[in-house]
């Protein structure tokens, strides 16, 4: 078995974290506003527990969806 000190092995990479994975949003003192769920997911009668949290800059708030879903279903946001 290799150890930590086996030359055969390259020393492990550097972990980069995604940049916007521990960010909280704007004002996160306040409740956060819920702005409903997507047409998409409205009409396939998707259950919440297969929606996605999205976050809306413009509204500030988080609406639901399916994962791939870009578009928020108040003011059409597609830039989180």
């Amino acid at each position: 078995m290799a150890g930590p000190d086996d030359p055969d092995i390259p020393p492990a990479a550097p972990v980069v974290r995604f940049p916007q994975s521990r960010v909280l949003p704007p004002g996160s003192g306040e409740p956060v506003k819920e702005l409903g769920t997507s047409g998409l997911a409205a009409r396939l009668g998707a259950p919440v527990e297969q929606t996605t949290g999205h976050w809306c800059s413009r509204c500030q708030g988080i609406w639901y969806g399916y994962l791939l879903e870009v578009a928020c279903p108040v003011c059409g946001n597609r830039h989180g």
